[in-house]
């Protein structure tokens, strides 16, 4: 560690114009994965450490959206009114990701950034149609932000400044996931879920799954079958059947494939009898 460079700017401005001039810098957010993959590692590259930077942090709500800083952590997520009445569903992930200590320090913005499709702040952002706000100048759609595992749209340059998420009113969201266990464990599968009931009708569906493709997607043809149909075992049942076939994962060191279709309709199921409970 002699020779580690670490540089803390104070301002937006001042952490871009450190980014020009070292390139090969990494970015420390709350280090939860920046560290364990940096011990892997034999040269330690340049670190720009966030931590100083306001604009970054905060939780802030409009007439219609919320903003989210990139620095904000999911215990701060967890804890904040608006968006546990606007944006539920991402509160009910932030609640069981990693433990305490983890949401202490993990960011949401490190989380997007890390561009994982286990990344389970993502799903619930899909379903939100969540966009991200970039360098505090330009803003991506959340499900045009990720070309595939670890790769994202930003630029040589560019960070995430802040995710900004449109309040939903009369929605029901829910989040599940599957894992070697209930905390502390990447998701085999995850599904969130975000329906508008009107009488005994689904007026709106919106689904995404992690885990399952090269990056999250959105379940639209189970969406579109869900739309007008009543919350019955028979809807529940089809729906399950139209969501297995809807992925195509593939199998890795943590799930099979086959196991990882088979439980995306069983998530599908634990999400819709949460939504009917609340």
């Amino acid at each position: 560690m002699e020779n580690q460079k670490i540089f803390s700017p104070n301002s937006l401005d001042d952490c871009l114009n450190l980014i020009s001039r070292q390139p090969e810098a990494k970015l420390l957010a709350g280090g939860t994965d920046l560290l364990v993959r940096l011990k892997d590692g034999l040269a330690l590259p340049p670190i720009i450490n966030l931590s100083y930077i306001d604009e970054l942090k905060g939780i802030s709500v409009s007439d219609d959206n919320i903003r989210v800083g990139a620095l904000t952590t999911f215990s701060e997520i967890i804890e904040n009114d608006a968006v546990e009445k606007y944006a539920n569903v991402l509160k009910q992930a932030a609640e069981i990701i990693g433990s305490p200590q983890i949401r202490n320090r993990a960011t949401i913005g490190g989380n997007i950034a890390n561009a994982s499709p286990a990344g389970d702040s993502i799903p619930p952002l899909f379903v939100l149609d969540a966009m991200i706000e970039i360098n505090g100048e330009r803003t991506v759609p959340i499900n045009e932000f990720f070309n595939g595992p670890g790769k994202t749209v930003l630029r040589t340059g560019e960070i995430i400044s802040s995710v900004v998420i449109p309040k939903t009113e009369n929605m029901r969201g829910a989040f599940t996931r599957l894992g070697q266990r209930k905390s502390l464990a990447i998701s085999k599968v995850s599904l969130a879920a975000l329906f508008k009931i009107e009488g005994e009708k689904i007026t709106e569906a919106r689904i995404a799954l992690g885990a399952v493709a090269p990056t999250v997607v959105r379940a639209s043809q189970t969406e579109k079958f869900l739309i007008g149909k009543i919350l019955n075992n028979e809807t529940i049942l089809q729906a399950q059947k139209i969501i297995c076939e809807e992925v195509n994962p593939i199998s890795d060191i943590r799930s099979v494939a086959e196991y990882r279709k088979e439980m995306c309709g069983e998530l599908l199921e634990q999400a819709i009898t949460e939504l009917l409970i609340l």
